[in-house]
């Protein structure tokens, strides 16, 4: 017999919203027995089981199913004509096979890439869990005993086996189990997207530590040069002094410079070894463990310009942007769940209970009990209200958030474009000023060689000269960071070829295929 359902209970409503309060309503329970209610109990089961698909579909929320940020998009970037298309890996356009390589090496070694593996396999798993009640819950439980009983010098044996059950499953009436389970699966993905941007920071890492190397080894090679240099000036003065031409002070003005110069050398030094300890680092091993492919002493020339994408292109290069919106789009899932747990819930329930005292007969007699129950929301001190509230308000959060990454993205890639063109142009300034003040020692050393100027003129003239060509290297090394940032700031398809680590400890095979394409750009 159906229980007659609970007295609903009310009160005056709060800041415009009525408060609710739950019910529970038992809306059936019946035992059945025998074969027949084994039979009833399927089709009653499978009646409700189809009722609860179809209503499935039903949702009291409209998805706001937003497609882009919520700013306008400018159509093009304002960036020099001529391009070339950039390689599918960005680093390529640099053409060091070795700083392929070493891209790959950390792929499979670093280990902030592998912890944005682990929090995906985390957020696949959760998904599963909190998709998991979209499917009933049936459990099975068993039991055998066996008695020997002696009585009046008889013995006898009863057998006793038992399989019960027990299956439970909340119909998704309005896909709130539904649409937090497609949430999850969203925020799943978005971790995805987070590896693939961890990927992309860690090439920029990777190579803007490859040039900080180059660049202090380029820059060691020019004080050798410079020192020996003015180590050969030293010796002109000193033997002039030596023959009576000259004065002390000429000595100790040469020696100054010469010191000056030497001094440049410790901290170029210090910077080199510390960038080659976070390269080591970087590719999960211990600084005392040096990096197996040393950079070369020069840096690369600065490849040609790249074309570049439509600016809404970007939300589909840059995996930061996906997995922004994809956050946003799970937040609106999270609302419509919301506002569908202020409804009634039905959950249904099946009890069923096989007995008998020997296996072959255990399913010929049936025991079972079938339920449901309605929960209605009536008064919880409108908890459910403003759970409503928050999600819409995490939304809007998440609105914006996706909206200013796009702007940020915007910023980066213009910002690279702007920086490289002046950067360009204070290249060629400082080429110009090696050009002048390499005409100028000359000048000065003509000029004191026939007694026309002092000393002093020549080393001015020398510390100008050596000081823009030490400039020129690290011009250079910022040119090609600045082009780096450039690459990163486009994302890019290639993302989507990583795989995790294998347990080898070694890049996948398809992280390893992407060495082999084309460097050329």
């Amino acid at each position: 017999m159906p229980h007659a359902p609970a007295a609903r209970v009310t009160r005056p409503p709060r800041s415009g919203r009525a408060d609710t309060m739950t019910v529970s309503i038992l809306v059936f329970r019946n035992s059945l027995s025998g074969r027949s209610g084994r039979h009833h109990v399927l089709k009653t089961v499978t009646g409700i089981l189809l009722t609860g698909l179809i209503l499935g579909g039903c949702t009291p929320y409209e998805l706001k199913n937003l497609q882009e940020p919520n700013v306008s998009i400018p159509e093009s970037f304002d960036a020099p004509l001529a391009r070339v298309e950039p390689p599918e890996r960005w680093w390529l356009a640099f053409e060091d096979p070795d700083l392929d390589r070493t891209v790959l090496e950390a792929f499979g070694a670093n280990l902030d890439l592998k912890q944005a593996w682990a929090r995906l396999d985390q957020s696949l798993a959760t998904a599963t869990i909190v998709g998991a009640p979209v499917l009933p819950d049936a459990t099975l439980d068993g039991s055998g005993s066996r008695q020997r009983i002696d009585a009046s010098g008889a013995r006898t044996y009863s057998n006793r086996f038992r399989l019960g059950l027990a299956l439970t499953w909340e119909l998704d009436l309005w896909k709130k189990i539904s649409n937090r389970a497609e949430a999850a699966t969203l925020l799943a993905t978005a971790s995805r997207d987070d590896v693939e941007q961890t990927a992309l920071l860690l090439s920029g890492t990777v190579v803007d530590l490859w040039f900080t190397i180059q660049e202090q080894e380029q820059l060691l090679r020019v004080l050798k040069e410079q020192i020996e240099s003015s180590t050969n000036q030293l010796e002109v003065i000193e033997h002039r002094y030596g023959q009576g031409v000259g004065s002390a002070l000429q000595v100790l003005q040469q020696r100054l410079q010469l010191a000056q110069v030497q001094s440049q050398v410790p901290a170029v030094v210090s910077s080199l070894e510390l960038s080659r300890n976070r390269l080591s680092v970087v590719l999960g091993r211990a600084p005392q463990f040096p990096i197996e492919v040393a950079p070369k002493a020069v840096l690369p020339p600065l490849p040609p310009f790249p074309d570049l994408p439509a600016p809404r292109e970007l939300l589909d290069t840059r995996p930061d942007l996906r997995a922004a919106y994809k956050r946003l789009s799970a937040a609106d899932l999270e609302v419509a769940a919301a506002v569908a747990d202020m409804l009634p819930t039905i959950r249904i329930s099946l009890d069923a209970s096989f007995n008998s005292p020997s296996l072959s007969s255990l399913f010929d007699d049936t025991l079972a009990s079938m339920g449901g129950s309605l929960f209605q929301p009536v008064f919880d001190g409108d908890r459910r209200g403003a759970e409503v509230d928050r999600r819409k308000a995490l939304m809007q959060e998440r609105m914006d958030a996706f909206s200013e990454k796009f702007l940020v993205a915007l910023r980066e890639i213009q910002d690279a474009i702007d920086q490289e063109a002046s950067q360009v142009e204070l290249l060629d300034d400082v080429i110009a000023q090696i050009s002048i003040a390499s005409a100028t020692l000359a000048e000065a050393r003509f000029s004191y060689a026939n007694g026309q100027n002092e000393y002093l003129d020549v080393i001015s003239a020398l510390q100008a000269l050596q000081g823009v060509q030490r400039q020129e290297v690290t011009v250079r090394k910022q040119l090609l960071s600045i082009r780096s940032n450039l690459y990163l700031a486009l994302g890019g398809e290639w993302l989507d070829e990583l795989e995790p680590l294998q347990e080898t400890g070694r890049t996948s095979p398809r992280n390893s295929d992407m060495s082999t394409g084309n460097s050329s750009t």
